[in-house]
């Protein structure tokens, strides 16, 4: 008798799984079967080429092996969609953030750094709270330049961000000597590396990392970081692809604080999420605060074109907007007029329904025009950036 045909589907379900768990295994085995040292070669031109000849090819730390094996392992099977979106998101930044780490005197092997932090999205955010390609804590961030505040988060800016980390390895690379240890104090801090060389008398990362003295988080780090290194400098002998687009040339603009972001798109002729790209690290509608002109990016060619028709505007259109702190007794309708200005407008910036009561200590905005000595829209330079992808 002919079994059911639902029967026949669940055995050849089974049959299926068994032969992908099989598949795995043998990946796994075939993977293990290539020695460490030919992963390890792959290093010879990088950062780790001196630190592998000295430390590791003579007696290589077994966990080093076992780790680089099993992340590039990873990355090349049950990780490898994972890892390629990495590769694919990269593409765009390489260019320029090679050019600033060159500049900088880092070494261009960082650049590929992002892969292990953020993946190269610079809307990263981890659960303690690092933001960015190169996930920045907001304090280290701000040794190094990097403003967060109401109006904008320069840790998401895959420029200023890229400086601030490319200064921030080459002060680790100086106070530590080499680039296992640098790695690991940008992971864990560099106090935590001091105290963990200090507990374990270690000279090197290699030693250190195996004991507990850091977490493992940090004792993987770099070989993870080795791993993808591995395969991002040779995707093409673990079947990756790494696409480098190139660099995407834009203007500078220097414009006065609290312009909307709106007019300014409408006025350069250009989508508005084209220039939100441009700047991630902006978080409002306006240009920041708190210094009188903002550095802006735009399209290449967008910046003339902002200028011409700015300056057609008549004096009453030259318009910004001002922070107000909101005091006791204040009204809406009272500081409409106290501006001259109208009640629709600060409602429209500040997302105010006719329900909502302001708050003292509350700030809100409000529309006010440029004084005829501020208002200029300045073109400073054009240089190369890549897009929020």
């Amino acid at each position: 008798m002919a079994l059911p045909s639902h029967y026949n589907v669940a055995v050849m379900l089974k049959v299926i799984i068994i032969c992908i768990l099989l598949l795995k295994v043998n990946i796994a085995n075939a993977s293990d079967a290539i020695s460490i040292d030919s992963y390890l070669n792959f290093l010879e031109d990088s950062i780790f080429a001196n630190v592998i000849d000295a430390e590791v090819s003579s007696h290589t730390p077994s966990y080093v092996a076992k780790k680089v094996n099993s992340y590039i392992g990873f990355f090349a099977t049950d990780g490898r969609e994972v890892f390629q979106q990495w590769l694919d998101h990269a593409g765009p930044y390489l260019p320029h953030i090679r050019e600033i780490l060159r500049e900088e005197g880092v070494p261009e092997d960082l650049a590929l750094l992002p892969l292990i932090e953020s993946g190269f999205n610079v809307n990263a955010r981890s659960p303690k709270k690092a933001m960015g390609l190169w996930q920045f804590m907001a304090s280290t961030g701000a040794l190094y330049g990097l403003k967060v505040n109401k109006w904008v988060d320069e840790r998401k800016d895959p420029i200023k961000s890229t400086r601030a980390a490319a200064r921030h390895l080459r002060d680790l690379h100086n106070e530590f000597g080499t680039w296992p240890l640098a790695l690991a104090s940008y992971n864990a801090g560099s106090g935590k590396v001091r105290r963990a060389l200090a507990t374990t008398g270690a000279s090197t990362f290699w030693e250190m990392g195996q004991s507990r003295a850091l977490k493992a988080e940090t004792r993987n780090y770099v070989p993870k970081f080795m791993a993808a290194l591995i395969i991002a400098k040779n995707p093409d002998a673990f079947g990756f692809i790494l696409p480098e687009d190139p660099a995407i040339e834009y203007d500078v603009i220097e414009l006065p604080g609290g312009m909307d972001l709106r007019t300014v798109s409408k006025l350069a002729n250009i989508n508005y999420s084209s220039l939100r790209g441009l700047n991630p690290g902006l978080k409002g509608y306006v240009t920041p605060f708190g210094e009188p002109y903002y550095v802006l990016r735009l399209p290449e060619g967008a910046g003339a074109t902002l200028l011409e028709n700015f300056d057609k505007l008549s004096p009453s259109e030259k318009m910004v907007y001002r922070e107000h702190r909101i005091r006791q007794g204040d009204t809406v309708y009272e500081i409409a007029k106290r501006y001259g200005t109208n009640v629709s407008l600060i409602q429209q910036i500040n997302n105010l329904n006719k329900r909502y009561k302001i708050v003292p200590g509350d700030s809100i905005l409000v529309p006010s025009n440029l004084p005829s000595d501020e208002g200029y829209v300045r073109l400073m330079t054009s240089s190369n950036v890549q897009p929020d992808t």
